[in-house]
């Protein structure tokens, strides 16, 4: 495990200004119209112009309902919210994991379109009016060869969707959970999707680098230029395992986190997980693979999905220990660093119901203090 903190990451100096993230906490399930509520507080939206085109980027893992994926629900509210916005072409999509869709030079086995139909989020989408675009829908060459222009662990290996280039914006909505090879899944872990199959060999197989090419996949321009802010909207999250099966807490309304800020808002979802997973039992609970177990199941996935021979240039992960300040978090600590971005607060916006004032004590020590709790 990762003992020693980010040295170039402390290197930075403090932000100036706190950062910013909505929790809102609501005892109703319905979604409709919550967008109008939680967007205006992280957004102006003067960065969208009528008729601009979008991409809503979900989290389609598997064909496995919420959480596993993004809440149908909240893709639904989103598209309407940006449609009433102004917005022209609203696309929604990823690319599922390897493990149930692969898109490879020679074909294609399964796709993440049929996994849409069956986890429900083809048809939220669409009756909302946006349009299903999926990455291995496009083919080998619906791609493009992103050059980073900074230092990076990538080099000539990290190819992207071809849709990055062609949207003027992209609006992230990732799930919550916990996740077995990155301790937790939310908004940057969710760009992974992004990859085309041989990106995401070298991302499992050169371990050593894991948690930082995650994160640098969310430097890279154009997405680093286009993406305008990260919202999470759930009725449940997985507490244990992840990504697609595991420990699931269902909320008696529902949550949201929403910042214009990745690190703020991952943050704050990394700091909320283990408060969800506190009184909550659930069978997954004997047993956890991260952070101990991660390269079991990662040399695992590398040779079902690539082969025998792929594992011999693999590398290690070595797994950082969840629940601590931001130095400690390998991935998002990189990326602070890359976007030259060290907080020395991150504001919570509470919205919604009252807040317990368990989580309330659990915000206020957790990361370091990191959390700035107004008053309510």
């Amino acid at each position: 495990m990762r003992a020693s903190p980010n040295a170039a990451f402390l290197a930075l100096p403090q932000a100036p200004s706190p950062g910013r993230v909505l929790l809102g906490m609501y005892s109703s399930s319905q979604m409709r119209g919550l967008c109008d509520r939680v967007v205006p507080e992280i957004s102006d939206m003067r960065w969208l112009r009528r008729g601009d085109s979008v991409f809503v980027k979900l989290a389609c893992n598997s064909p496995n309902p919420h959480p596993s994926v993004t809440d149908p629900e909240a893709v639904a509210e989103m598209v309407r919210f940006l449609k009433a916005q102004g917005a022209g072409r609203v696309f929604v999509g990823d690319q599922a994991g390897v493990e149930h869709v692969r898109l490879t030079r020679d074909g294609r086995v399964s796709s993440t379109r049929e996994l849409l139909a069956r986890n429900g989020l083809r048809d939220a989408l669409v009756r909302a009016g946006g349009k299903v675009h999926c990455f291995d829908d496009q083919g080998w060459d619906g791609y493009f060869q992103a050059e980073p222009d900074f230092e990076s662990v990538w080099k000539q290996d990290l190819w992207l969707p071809r849709i990055l280039e062609q949207v003027d914006h992209v609006v992230n909505l990732p799930r919550l959970g916990a996740h077995s090879l990155a301790g937790y899944t939310c908004g940057i872990k969710s760009a992974v999707g992004y990859l085309r199959d041989d990106s995401r060999l070298i991302l499992h197989q050169r371990g050593a680098s894991f948690y930082e090419r995650i994160a640098e996949i969310n430097h890279v321009r154009p997405l680093r230029d286009k993406l305008r802010m990260t919202v999470t909207l759930c009725h449940a999250a997985l507490t244990n395992i992840g990504p697609d099966f595991g420990a699931v807490r269902r909320f008696d309304g529902c949550v949201a986190l929403a910042s214009a800020s990745l690190i703020d808002h991952d943050a704050l979802a990394s700091a909320l997980l283990p408060w969800l997973d506190r009184g909550h039992t659930s069978m997954f609970d004997l047993y956890s693979p991260f952070p101990d177990h991660v390269n079991y199941w990662n040399r695992g996935l590398v040779r079902e999905a690539w082969g025998e021979q792929s594992l011999e240039a693999y590398e290690q992960i070595t797994a950082f220990r969840l629940g601590g300040s931001v130095e400690h978090d390998a991935g998002l600590s990189h990326l602070g660093r890359l976007q030259r971005y060290r907080p020395s607060k991150i504001q919570v916006l509470r919205q919604g119901d009252s807040i317990p004032q368990s989580l309330v004590v659990h915000l206020g020590q957790a990361a370091g203090g990191l959390f700035a709790l107004p008053r309510a």
